[in-house]
């Protein structure tokens, strides 16, 4: 059994379709014409009622109020321009106060650099006082008395003085201050040190030597009998050249005369003068021999006395002076135009 498929529309769909969108576009179309007829309206309203205002005395009064708008904006600008003039008035004189305050801080830089140059220059002049002072007082004390102790320390705090300059031109006067200082330290002991050692040495010893006078004791190392000890504190055999003291008066003044004499040789030594020290050792050998025994005690005190004897009192000193003069001749060269 065969079926056929009808494609034909039903006619009652067909008619009620078009008759709802009809409906719709007809509503939307009245909407659009409301719509655009209340624009028109209002369109048609406003410029008669926003239009400008042009007649005669709507114009002068807008006139006036421009006149009037341009009256003040001439008045600021008046007042604008003379506050700029003010302005730049101030600027100028603070640009000049400024420049003023510059200069002056410039010759103030300038004061304090002078200020210090003179201040280090002062306190350098002073230092090279110090330093020709102090080399002058040691080449004093060894011209003069030969100390060279003394000498020593005056070199030393010249060399210390002088260490805080830095400057180039003091270098080559540091190293002959320090060879000055080199050569004193290097010096041998003072000879007149050694003289007052011996002196001492045989006042330490006098009272241990032996006595010959009549009494006294025997000698260290001497013997005999008790007989020979009685003979020898009655009877005392001595030459007559070399010791004639006999009483105890006569001992005691030769024993005054010899103190007195190891006082002048003391004298002569702090004076350094050398025929003084060498006469009063020659009597002080005479009076040892006049008031003491001949034992080898007083013979090695008599040797010393000779070995001194021949000795001079003078230290042997080193060239100095060259320091100081290297100094002033640096001084005088740093005074010169």
């Amino acid at each position: 059994m065969d079926t056929e498929h009808d494609d034909t529309p039903d006619p009652r769909k067909t008619r009620r379709g078009p008759g709802v969108l009809a409906w719709l576009l007809a509503l939307l179309v009245l909407v659009a014409l409301a719509a655009g007829g209340a624009w028109w309206w209002n369109q048609r309203g406003a410029p008669a009622e926003a239009g400008p205002d042009l007649s005669p005395e709507a114009l002068d009064a807008r006139l006036l109020e421009a006149e009037q708008a341009i009256a003040s904006l001439r008045r600021n600008q008046q007042g604008i321009e003379q506050r700029l003039g003010d302005t730049q008035a101030r600027t100028s004189l603070l640009r000049e106060e400024v420049l003023g305050v510059g200069q002056r801080a410039a010759i103030l830089e300038d004061n304090l650099r002078e200020l210090s140059t003179q201040a280090a220059e002062g306190a350098q002049a002073l230092r090279l006082d110090e330093v020709e002072l102090l080399l002058g007082l040691a080449q004093a004390r060894l011209a003069a008395d030969g100390d060279t102790a003394g000498a020593i320390r005056a070199t030393a705090l010249a060399q210390q003085a002088l260490a805080p300059l830095t400057d180039p031109q003091f270098i080559s006067l540091r190293q002959t201050i320090g060879q000055e200082l080199a050569a004193l330290r290097a010096l041998p002991e003072d000879p007149r040190n050694l003289a007052a050692g011996e002196l001492d040495a045989l006042e330490t010893t006098l009272p241990r030597l032996a006595s010959r006078a009549p009494g006294a004791p025997p000698a260290a190392g001497e013997s005999g009998s008790g007989w020979q000890r009685v003979l020898d504190a009655v009877v005392q055999v001595r030459p007559s050249s070399s010791q004639d003291l006999i009483s105890p008066a006569d001992r005691a003044t030769g024993e005054a005369t010899l103190a007195l004499e190891l006082a002048l040789a003391r004298t002569a030594l702090e004076r350094r003068d050398d025929g003084a020290f060498q006469a009063s050792l020659v009597r002080i050998d005479q009076w040892l021999q006049r008031l003491y025994a001949d034992d080898a005690l007083l013979r090695e005190r008599r040797e010393r006395l000779s070995a001194l004897a021949g000795r001079s009192l003078a230290p042997p000193l080193p060239d100095q002076g060259a320091a100081l003069q290297q100094l002033r001749d640096l001084r005088r060269g740093r005074a010169a135009p």
